[in-house]
C-alpha cells in the first residue's frame, strides 16, 4: 500500500507546482505510456530532423518502378496502380502494445517522401544531411536516380510551364508567400458526410462506382453525339478509384493477417494475443465495411488518413471527431458497456497518439513555418448539429481527459463555443489550457456559421457541421463543401504591402523589382496618396498569389490527380471527375494573411509622424529604413513607443486596421477562385514570422531586418498591448467578424498564478463571455510560467512534454527555436 500512497503525494506535489508534464506521466495507463515515450517525433526541431528520423525508400522505389511500368497507360490510371502497388507491397509493422495500425512508411523511424510532387523539393531531400538511411552512399545514389526520372515531370514542375514566367519566379522567390500549387502538398477536407456516417464504406463505394461504369459504358455504345464524350475520362477516373479502393481493403487485411501471425508464432503474452485477435477482427471490418464500434470507428478514420498520405502530402487533419465517433463511444461505454470509460480514453489517446507520429519530409521553409510539428492537425469539437443543436457528448469530455494525459502536440483542439454548452464541457476545456496544453483555441460558432455562408454561400445546415480545415479556417464536411485542395496555398507574406508601399515596389532584400510601381512615397503630398500605394501593392500581392493557385488547382485533375480522394468523396463518385476539379465545388478558398498587423502599425506610424505631425520627412525615414534603422536609433524608438499600436483600445490605429480589412474584403469579392467564389482574407501566422525575420526589411513599427514579426493573426506585437485583456478584446471587437474576413487568429498569455483554482476558472469563464458577446470568432492562450520556459531552455530534457501554443497550432517548447521561444516568452502576460 505504501507505492500507491507515495504516488499519489507525489501527483499532489506536483499540482500544486504546476507541472502537468509530470503529472500525465504519473496519471496514463502503462499501455498509454509505453505508447507515449515509444514515438518517434517527426516534428523539425526549429529547422532541422531529429536524429535517427529517415526518409523511408521503400515507397518511393515502388511507386516510381510501377509508374514507369504502366507508361502507356492514361495519368490517373498510372497514379491509381502504383499507389496500389504501394499498398500491396510496403512492409508493414504492429507496434508493441497498440491496438491501432497504419503507417506511411516501412519503419517507425522513417517519413514519407513525396517523389512526384516538386523537382526543386526533390532536391532539396537529396543535400538534407542526417536523413538518409546506411549505407548513406547507397541511399543517396538511389535517391539520385529517382530524382533524374522524376525531373521536370513532377506537379510542380508542369503547372510552372504553364504559368505566366513573371508570376513564377515572384510565386516561387518565396518572398511573397509559400505553398507549392498543387494538390500533391498541402492538404485536402474530407467528405465526411458521405463515408463517416456508418452509411456506406469501402465496399458499397466500390458497388456504387461499378453502377457508374456499367451505365457510362452503356452511354459510350450508343447514339454518338458531344454528350458521350466526357464519359470516356470519367470511366477513366471510377476505374482509377475503384482499383485504390480495392487496394486499400487489401492493406487493411494484410495487417489483420499480420496481427495473428504474431499471436500465433511470436506472442507469448495471452492478453496481448487477445489484442492482436482484435486488431485482426477490426482490420477485416474496416475500412471495407461500415465500423460497429469505437475500436473499428477510430481504425477506419485513421486508415483513411494514412491511405490519403499515400497519395499525397496532407500538411493538415481536417476532423470532428467527437461528432463522428461520439455515437459510438456512447453505444460502447454507457450502452452496451462494451468498454469501460478508462478503456475507451486509452483508445482515444492512442488515436492521438497514432496522429502524432505521421510525418513526411518537407522542405526547409515549411519546416521553419511549422517548427515542431509536421502538419495542423486542428481536429474540432463540440459546435452544434444540422439542427442548431447542441453536438457535445461524452466523448467530448473524454477527448479533452485524454489530451491531457498523452500531451501531444499534435493533434489540437479547437472548440466551437456556443451559448448551450455545458459547464462541464467548459470545465474540461479550461482544464486543458490551465495544464498549459495550449489548446483547444475558442471559436465562437455562432459568427463562424454565419461567415461561412456570408463568404462561400454554404447552406445553413451545412454551414453548421464546419470542422477547421487547417489552423482556422471553417469548412462543411459535405458533398459540395468540402474542400480538396489546399486553396489556402494563396499564403501571402503581407507585411511586404507596406515594404513594397514605401519602395514602388521594389524588393531590396531580394534585389528585384518585386510589385507594381505606386509611385515614389517622397512625392506624396498626404496619407491617402500613401494609402493609396498600399492598396496598389495589397491588389498586386493578392493577385499574383491567387493566379497561380487557381491555375494549379484548374490543372490538378490532369497534372496530378486524387483517385482514392476521389474514391471518398460523393461528388466524384457520382459525377465520374476528379475530386479536385471546381466542378460542382462551392469553393472555400481564403488567402492566409501572414505577418498582417505590421501593416497596421507601421501605416499608423506613418500618418502620425510623417503626415500629422510632420516630426520627420518620407526621405528621412526611406533613408532609415534602407539603412535598416542603423545610425537613426533615437528616431526608430519614437516610432516605436510614440506612434499609436494595435490592440489598445485606440481609435486612431483600429480604425486604420478596419480601412485596410474592408479594402481586402472588397477586393476579395472581386478576385475569385475556379469555382467562381470569393476569396476572403485570414490574418495568422504559424512560425512565419520567424521565418520571414530575414525576408522582411525593416519597417517604420520599428522593426529590423531579422527581427522577428508580430506573432500573428489581429494580436497586438509582443509587449505592445499596454492596457491590458480588456483592451485587446475592444479592438478586436471592432472588427466585424463576419464580414471583414475568413477568421482572424489572436494569442493571449495568461498567468499560470491567476489561473489556479475555482477563482481561476471564473475568471477565465468570465473572459470568454465577454469575448463571445463582442462577436470575436477566435482566441487561443498561453499559460505557461516565463519561469518554466526559461528553465525548458536551460535543461530541455526535463520538459520535453512542455507545451506552448505557438500561432494556429502548438508545439513542444524545446521542439521550436531559440528565436521562437523568446518571441513566444515576450508576448504580454495579461491580467484578468
Amino acid at each position: 500500500m505504501s507505492e500507491p500512497q507515495k504516488k499519489t503525494v507525489d501527483i499532489e506535489e506536483m499540482v500544486n507546482r504546476q507541472e502537468w508534464w509530470w503529472v500525465a506521466e504519473k496519471k496514463r495507463s502503462k499501455r498509454l505510456d509505453y505508447l507515449r515515450k515509444a514515438v518517434w517525433k517527426k516534428g523539425a526541431l526549429g529547422g532541422n530532423y531529429a536524429p535517427g528520423i529517415k526518409v523511408d525508400m521503400e515507397y518511393p522505389v515502388l511507386f516510381t518502378d510501377m509508374w514507369r511500368f504502366w507508361k502507356f497507360d492514361t495519368a490517373i490510371m498510372r497514379r491509381a496502380k502504383a499507389i496500389a502497388h504501394v499498398l500491396d507491397n510496403i512492409s508493414i509493422f504492429i507496434t508493441d502494445k497498440a491496438q491501432l495500425v497504419g503507417y506511411m512508411g516501412s519503419k517507425p523511424h522513417t517519413i514519407l517522401w513525396r517523389v512526384d510532387g516538386a523537382s526543386i523539393v526533390n532536391e532539396e531531400l537529396y543535400n538534407e544531411p542526417g536523413i538518409h538511411e546506411d549505407p548513406e552512399a547507397e541511399s543517396l545514389e538511389k535517391v539520385a536516380e529517382i530524382n533524374a526520372y522524376w525531373a521536370g515531370q513532377t506537379a510542380v514542375d508542369k503547372v510552372a510551364r504553364v504559368l505566366d514566367p513573371e508570376d513564377a519566379v515572384k510565386f516561387l522567390s518565396g518572398a511573397i508567400g509559400w505553398g507549392a500549387p498543387t494538390s500533391a502538398y498541402g492538404y485536402s477536407g474530407k467528405d465526411y458526410e458521405y463515408y463517416m456516417t456508418g452509411k456506406r464504406a469501402f465496399e458499397a463505394i466500390i458497388d456504387e462506382i461499378d453502377k457508374n461504369i456499367e451505365d457510362a459504358e452503356n452511354k459510350t455504345i450508343g447514339v454518338p453525339g458531344p454528350d458521350i464524350i466526357p464519359y470516356y475520362d470519367k470511366i477513366q477516373n471510377w476505374e482509377a478509384m475503384k482499383l485504390v479502393l480495392e487496394a486499400c481493403i487489401r492493406y487493411a487485411n494484410r495487417y489483420a493477417r499480420l496481427a495473428r501471425i504474431v499471436a500465433r508464432h511470436f506472442e507469448t503474452d495471452e492478453d496481448r494475443k487477445v489484442d492482436l485477435e482484435k486488431i485482426a477482427q477490426t482490420c477485416e471490418q474496416v475500412p471495407a465495411r461500415p465500423p460497429r464500434n469505437l475500436h473499428e470507428s477510430l481504425q477506419y478514420d485513421l486508415f483513411i488518413q494514412i491511405l490519403a498520405r499515400f497519395e499525397a502530402h496532407e500538411g493538415a487533419w481536417p476532423a470532428r471527431p467527437d461528432y463522428y465517433h461520439g455515437p459510438y463511444y456512447d453505444n460502447d461505454v454507457n450502452v452496451e458497456k462494451i468498454i469501460t470509460r478508462d478503456e475507451a480514453i486509452d483508445l482515444i489517446g492512442e488515436f492521438m497518439i497514432r496522429a502524432y507520429e505521421v510525418g513526411g519530409f518537407a522542405p526547409r521553409w515549411a519546416r521553419e513555418g511549422l517548427q515542431g510539428i509536421t502538419g495542423t492537425w486542428v481536429w474540432t469539437l463540440g459546435g452544434v448539429k444540422p439542427d442548431g443543436s447542441d453536438a457535445c457528448n461524452d466523448m467530448t469530455v473524454a477527448m479533452l481527459q485524454a489530451a491531457r494525459l498523452v500531451r501531444v502536440a499534435n493533434p489540437t483542439f479547437g472548440f466551437r463555443w456556443h451559448p448551450r454548452v455545458s459547464d462541464e464541457v467548459m470545465r474540461e476545456i479550461f482544464e486543458c489550457i490551465r495544464q498549459g496544453l495550449g489548446y483547444p483555441s475558442m471559436r465562437n460558432d455562432p459568427i463562424l456559421i454565419a461567415n461561412a455562408m456570408h463568404w462561400h454561400g454554404h447552406p445553413i445546415e451545412e454551414a453548421r457541421l464546419w470542422l477547421h480545415q487547417a489552423c482556422m479556417s471553417p469548412c462543411p464536411p459535405t458533398k459540395n463543401g468540402f474542400q480538396p485542395m489546399r486553396m489556402a496555398s494563396a499564403t501571402a507574406n503581407c507585411a511586404k504591402i507596406i515594404e513594397y508601399a514605401l519602395h514602388n515596389g521594389y524588393d531590396y532584400v531580394v534585389n528585384m523589382q518585386m510589385g507594381p510601381k505606386s509611385g515614389d512615397p517622397t512625392t506624396f503630398e498626404n496619407f491617402e496618396d500613401f494609402f493609396g500605394a498600399w492598396v496598389q501593392q495589397m491588389e498586386w500581392l493578392f493577385s499574383t498569389l491567387v493566379r497561380t493557385v487557381n491555375l494549379a488547382r484548374s490543372k490538378d485533375p490532369e497534372f496530378f490527380g486524387r483517385p482514392f480522394l476521389s474514391g471518398i468523396s460523393e461528388r466524384a463518385v457520382e459525377s465520374g471527375l476528379d475530386a479536385v476539379s471546381p466542378e460542382g465545388d462551392r469553393g472555400n478558398c481564403w488567402i492566409t494573411a501572414f505577418t498582417w498587423v505590421e501593416n497596421i502599425d507601421s501605416l499608423a506610424a506613418v500618418k502620425k509622424l510623417i503626415y500629422d505631425d510632420k516630426k520627420y520627412s518620407m526621405a528621412q525615414l526611406i533613408d532609415a529604413l534602407q539603412n535598416n534603422w542603423e545610425g537613426h536609433e533615437r528616431m526608430r524608438l519614437d516610432f516605436v513607443r510614440n506612434a499609436p499600436k494595435w490592440g489598445n483600445d485606440d481609435d486612431y490605429v483600429d480604425d486604420i486596421m478596419l480601412r485596410c480589412l474592408r479594402e481586402a474584403a472588397r477586393f476579395s469579392k472581386v478576385i475569385k477562385c475556379p469555382s467562381g467564389n470569393n476569396w476572403p482574407i485570414l490574418p495568422e501566422n504559424v512560425s512565419a514570422n520567424i521565418h520571414y525575420a530575414n525576408i522582411v526589411g525593416a519597417l517604420p513599427n520599428g522593426r529590423r531586418l531579422g527581427d522577428a514579426l508580430y506573432d500573428g493573426g489581429v494580436s497586438p506585437g509582443p509587449g505592445l498591448d499596454k492596457k491590458g485583456p480588456t483592451a485587446v478584446l475592444k479592438s478586436c471587437a471592432k472588427i466585424d467578424h463576419i464580414t471583414d474576413g475568413r477568421a482572424f487568429l489572436l494569442n493571449q498569455r495568461l498567468s499560470p498564478t491567476q489561473a489556479a483554482g475555482e477563482k481561476g476558472y471564473q475568471l477565465w469563464k468570465a473572459y470568454i463571455k465577454t469575448w463571445a458577446d463582442l462577436g470575436i470568432d477566435h482566441v487561443q492562450f498561453n499559460i505557461v510560467s516565463d519561469k518554466t520556459l526559461r528553465a525548458a531552455q536551460k535543461d530541455p530534457e526535463d520538459y520535453s512534454e512542455v507545451i506552448v501554443r505557438v500561432a494556429g497550432y502548438s508545439a513542444h517548447f524545446v521542439d521550436i527555436s531559440r528565436k521562437t521561444q523568446d518571441n513566444i516568452i515576450q508576448r504580454t502576460v495579461q491580467g484578468f
